[in-house]
């Protein structure tokens, strides 16, 4: 009898962690199914990014065998795991209208307090069974789905943070990046001096026998085309600049950097041909010519003469994104390919929330058409990869794990490790990039060894530190998911659902009307991309004063603003004066003013962000842009185009803003007040060819020539300046009757030409 009770008793005991896990599975099945009602019903109002999301968030946190979230996404089972289906194509433009939009918003606000209300009551029951590990990971997931809960924020023993609370490792990552961040904006704020050197040779340049001048700085040499020399000379500020924040990133006991023994000359020129003439004439300082000749659009030289870092930029942004991107692999020191194209990234990400440029040409390295997955990680904007990174970060398979980026080759990056190896690196310089530093030796060492195995990797950096790759891996996923309050509020995001306006699919028809009028295909809409319209828009409420070209294209953060939504702001399109009743009319004043006119015209506009609020509007143009589906609409044209008629005959020039007052000053015509009407011309995202050579011959029907100045897509102010646009202002108002613009370029070895006769009012 006393035998068979200890059976029983045992055969009870051995039940409790078989009920609790029955428990468990129960609760996650419920969560799960929560989400999975919320998905279906975004996914249904026309919201299927934000849906994709919630399938992602139901796969990893709740169950990792879910079939609904799978079949959602398009997943097949094999066996006992889930794999993508080859032929299914997940939707990605957004069609829902404004009020289903901020229904779902509220909604889903509704739907976090359940969830982490469903999480306290868990974490109860586990503290009550003395279960201290399953208790804080439930106190943990309540404060994934809401700001606050003192219940959970005593459980887990949080501090203070920033108005919120936190753990010790939080607090290290808001410290670090609110100083990083606060670098940036003084930074831009500062000028540096720089000058233009009166003889100077550099010995690889004059192999190459191309035409260059040089420019420096306290710190830098950069030599690029004669006619570059004001963009040149404000390169070379913004890499001051860039050391001055790196100075700051880096701790000095890790980082113990002597700037002044750099040896930092570079050589940047606008054509693609200029570089390739530089790379034959010092072939055999190159180890694999050709392939560079056909694959790269940067290179470093070396012999007994130095060492010279030499690229194509094609334009401004280029430009400056490549020394700020050398600033910073320059100071960081990394050897491996994943963490020195994951530090640049990194840091023209956080200077100009931009990256255009890539040590390997993406499309060349793939050898494969672009799929519409593939522009998307194209996209120079770093809030299209930071939504690239949050549905990698959400993946439960086909992620790309840290321990791979020390043994991944430039030439053959995939989409998803440059991703991974920017984001990353981001991180890890927040916590601390003294581990990216020993991640990084140790694979140079590794490498040198010809052992690449990223699991070796692992064991041997976590033998020398306190801390596992793996664990810096979920760091690195809960960072970007927002697993607390306080990562949230270190990214400050605006949620897509929040950005959805009243009227929104109002004014998308009367935007796409707008364009029809002018030939231009239709544009999609997504929530995502409305984000910075969004927060662009709250800026100019809250300050009524703020209007004008100027204040309308950027923010102060004295105000309220941000460095990032500043540089949104440069190329957002902005109206204060915006009424629905009134749009037809609106955007037919968009044609006066050339970069808005480039959103009614420019076919290579994919998918627009838009956000109105009141009597602001405020539109992104810029994040979606790739060639039509339609070849018929794909290439370049003008406006006016020919035959088009009743073309106005002036703008003043304070419609459109101080660049275009900066030109003419330039020339000696600072005293206009008018210009003739601007003649655009328009390639759709990047201006191709030799940009020193376009002309625009404007002559009127008697015959007679009409004086004019050119400016190309390098602006900060979107009224005179879009990617892929050239504008001829005229110094003086269009003559009544038939005009003939010519515009003439070189690309490759060719002479381009374009001609338009049209008549104004």
């Amino acid at each position: 009898m006393k035998n068979k009770l200890i059976l029983i008793l045992v055969a009870a005991m051995a039940a409790v962690p078989l009920l609790a896990q029955d428990d468990e599975s129960r609760f996650n099945e419920q969560q799960a199914d929560r989400l999975n009602k919320f998905a279906k019903r975004a996914f249904g109002k026309g919201f299927p990014r934000q849906a994709k999301l919630i399938w992602l968030q139901t796969i990893k946190l709740y169950d990792l065998d879910d079939a609904v979230a799978h079949k959602a996404l398009g997943h097949v089972k094999l066996g006992t795991s889930w794999s993508p289906d080859p032929d299914f194509s997940y939707p990605t433009a957004d069609t829902g209208s404004g009020s289903d939009g901020a229904s779902l918003f509220k909604s889903y606000e509704k739907l976090k307090k359940d969830l982490a209300s469903a999480h306290r009551t868990q974490a109860q029951k586990w503290s009550r069974a003395e279960r201290t590990d399953k208790s804080r990971y439930h106190y943990q997931m309540v404060l994934r789905w809401v700001k606050s809960d003192e219940k959970a924020q005593a459980a887990l023993e949080h501090r203070e943070i920033g108005g919120l609370t936190g753990t010790s490792l939080e607090q290290t990552l808001y410290e670090r990046s609110k100083m990083i961040e606060q670098a940036v904006v003084e930074q831009s704020r500062i000028d540096y001096g720089v000058e233009k050197m009166a003889a100077s040779t550099q010995p690889y340049l004059e192999r190459a026998q191309v035409k260059y001048i040089t420019v420096k700085s306290e710190h830098f040499t950069l030599r690029g085309d004669p006619e570059e020399e004001e963009n040149l000379l404000k390169a070379l500020v913004w890499a001051e600049r860039a050391l001055q924040v790196a100075q700051v990133a880096f701790p000095k006991e890790s980082f113990p950097q002597n700037p002044g023994q750099w040896q930092t000359d570079w050589a940047f020129f606008v054509s693609k041909d200029t570089y390739k003439q530089i790379l034959t004439a010092n072939g055999d300082r190159l180890p694999n010519l050709q392939w560079q000749l056909e694959h790269t659009s940067t290179s470093g030289i070396a012999g007994p003469e130095g060492v010279l870092t030499v690229g194509a930029t094609g334009s401004v942004k280029v430009l400056f994104d490549a020394v700020v991107r050398n600033v910073a692999r320059a100071y960081a020191g990394f050897g491996t390919d994943g963490f020195r194209e994951g530090i640049g990234h990194t840091f023209v990400g956080m200077i100009f929330n931009n990256n255009r440029l890539f040590s390997v040409d993406l499309m060349k390295q793939q050898g494969t058409t672009a799929s519409e997955e593939d522009r998307q990680y194209n996209s120079p904007d770093f809030d299209v990869w930071k939504d690239l990174n949050l549905e990698l970060a959400w993946r439960s398979t086909g992620s790309v794990p840290a321990m791979e980026l020390p043994f991944c080759d430039a030439a053959k990056f995939t989409n998803q490790q440059r991703i991974k190896a920017w984001s990353f690196c981001d991180y890890l310089m927040r916590r601390d990039p003294a581990l990216l530093r020993d991640m990084d030796r140790l694979g140079l060492e590794m490498r040198r060894e010809n052992r690449t195995s990223p699991m070796e990797l692992t064991q041997r950096f976590g033998k020398t530190h306190d801390v596992t790759v793996a664990q810096l891996d979920k760091e690195w996923e809960d960072f970007w998911t927002g697993a607390s309050p306080v990562l949230k509020a270190i990214q400050n995001d605006t949620p897509p659902l929040a950005a959805v306006s009243k009227g929104v699919e109002k004014w998308l028809a009367a935007y796409n009307a707008a364009r029809k009028t002018r030939n231009a295909v239709p544009v999609a809409w997504s929530a995502n991309l409305s984000t910075r319209c969004h927060d662009h828009a709250v800026y100019l409420k809250a300050n009524k004063k703020q209007r004008g070209p100027v204040a309308e294209h950027s923010q102060d953060p004295a105000m309220g603003g941000t460095h990032l939504g500043s540089m949104f702001a440069q190329m957002a399109v902005v109206v204060t004066s915006a009424k629905i009743s009134k749009a037809k009319d609106m955007f037919q004043g968009w044609l006066d003013i050339p970069g808005y006119r480039d959103g009614l015209v420019n076919n290579y506009i994919r998918t627009a962000g838009l956000y109105s609020m009141g009597d602001i509007l405020v539109m992104n143009l810029v994040s979606d842009l790739g060639p039509p589906q339609s070849k018929s609409r794909q290439g370049y044209h003008c406006y006016p185009r020919n035959t088009d008629t009743r073309i106005p005959r002036e703008v003043a020039v304070e419609l459109l803003g101080p660049e275009l007052r900066q030109l003419l000053e330039k020339h000696g015509h600072g005293k206009l007040k008018k210009v003739g009407y601007p003649l655009t011309l328009h390639f759709g995202v990047s201006v191709p060819g030799n940009r020193s050579s376009y002309r625009c011959a404007v002559t009127t029907s008697r015959g007679d020539a009409v004086e004019g100045l050119i400016l190309l897509d390098g602006g900060t102010i979107r009224r005179t300046s879009a990617p892929g646009m050239v504008t001829f202002f005229p110094l003086e108002p269009l003559a009544r009757g038939e005009i003939t613009a010519t515009w003439t370029w070189e690309q490759g070895s060719e002479v381009r030409r374009l001609k338009a006769s049209f008549t104004t009012k």
